[in-house]
């Protein structure tokens, strides 16, 4: 598409949010469980000024990510009236690439990758959230400024995975059905979700309940995919049902936009600014909808397909707002 349709797109998308931002602490440290081993867990804390409780949302890197992934995102949720814990988890962290960065070829990003996608690795990090969750609830510092009654999860790509685990996935890999989920979780967002390895769809997210924003970009890849295509990352969107689920597929988004890589390098692409506004929009308008009870947010999701053209295609799944937005069946979906 061409800028000018992307950068109109994106003005329209921000013109219902606009407001004043908050200002935000950010804070940097470690948790220990000794419940596991001694496991530590660094995070990034986002902590609003101003008079509390504020809702929390707790956020999953990628593959080979940290606590500092996803940064414009996770500050303008902060700037909305968000507290914001980023985790960062051991094993598959940036600790697997060795200290040198990223590999310069797709062969060492794939060597380096494989070592952060064992079941030791994800057990590791889907233990993480409910440990962070008891940290959150007792710290004193904390008391009177987080909202408990109102958690979210995000997370881009293998955090996409860990936060659909958290709300409920099954895993091939991991028996016990849904042992890994969090129950105080109250809605989420996965940035690059991936469709279930080892599993047929409607199995896996039967459990699912939890209201989701799904994002992704037609040119959404990875090496690690199973994926033919990008589009079958809407799998989990088509596959969980029986709770208000909505997704975005922008045109030409890769998998990088989401996880804001090139922001740290100053790479960006042309298309990149005005893609990130609208991922930002939106993530805030889902926050606002279903952790502040904000009731023009929630209608404003309904048109959600509308908005986004002519910067990609909306679709949404929720009984309030009329019939499902059509959309092509993934395998296993037909």
């Amino acid at each position: 598409m061409r800028l000018g349709g992307l950068i109109l797109a994106a003005a329209l998308v921000l013109a219902p949010l606009a407001a004043r931002a908050v200002e935000v602490d950010v804070v940097r440290g470690e948790w220990t469980d000794a419940a596991r081993g001694g496991r530590v867990v660094p995070y990034k804390l986002y902590l609003p000024k101003g008079a509390g409780p504020f809702p929390v949302v707790v956020h999953s890197h990628g593959l080979g990510g940290n606590r500092e992934a996803s940064t414009y995102i996770l500050q303008a949720v902060a700037e909305a009236g968000y507290v914001v814990v980023t985790l960062q988890h051991a094993g598959s962290d940036s600790g697997i690439l060795g200290g040198g960065g990223r590999p310069a070829t797709e062969a060492g990003v794939v060597a380096a990758g494989r070592a952060g996608m064992t079941a030791e690795a994800a057990q590791g990090r889907y233990g993480d959230l409910p440990f962070a969750l008891d940290q959150i609830a007792k710290d004193p510092a904390l008391k009177g400024r987080v909202d408990l009654a109102h958690i979210g999860m995000s997370g881009h790509s293998f955090g996409a995975l860990s936060t659909l685990t958290a709300v409920g996935q099954r895993l091939a890999s991991a028996p016990g059905e849904t042992r890994f989920a969090e129950p105080r979780i109250k809605a989420a967002i996965a940035y690059s979700p991936n469709k279930p390895r080892g599993d047929d769809p409607k199995g896996a997210f039967a459990r699912v309940k939890t209201p989701m924003l799904h994002f992704t970009g037609t040119a959404d890849s990875t090496p690690f995919d199973l994926e033919r295509t990008p589009f079958e990352r809407t799998t989990p969107y088509q596959a969980i049902s029986g709770a208000d689920q909505y997704l975005i597929i922008l045109d030409d988004a890769d998998h990088a936009l989401f996880g804001g890589r090139r922001v740290v390098t100053g790479q960006l692409k042309p298309i990149d600014p005005p893609q990130m506004e609208i991922v930002k929009a939106e993530t805030i308008r889902f926050w606002n909808a279903y952790l502040k009870g904000d009731k023009a947010a929630l209608a404003e999701l309904c048109t959600l397909p509308k908005r986004l053209d002519p910067a990609g295609d909306g679709y949404v799944k929720a009984q309030r707002c009329g019939s499902p937005t059509p959309i092509a069946p993934v395998d296993g979906l037909r």
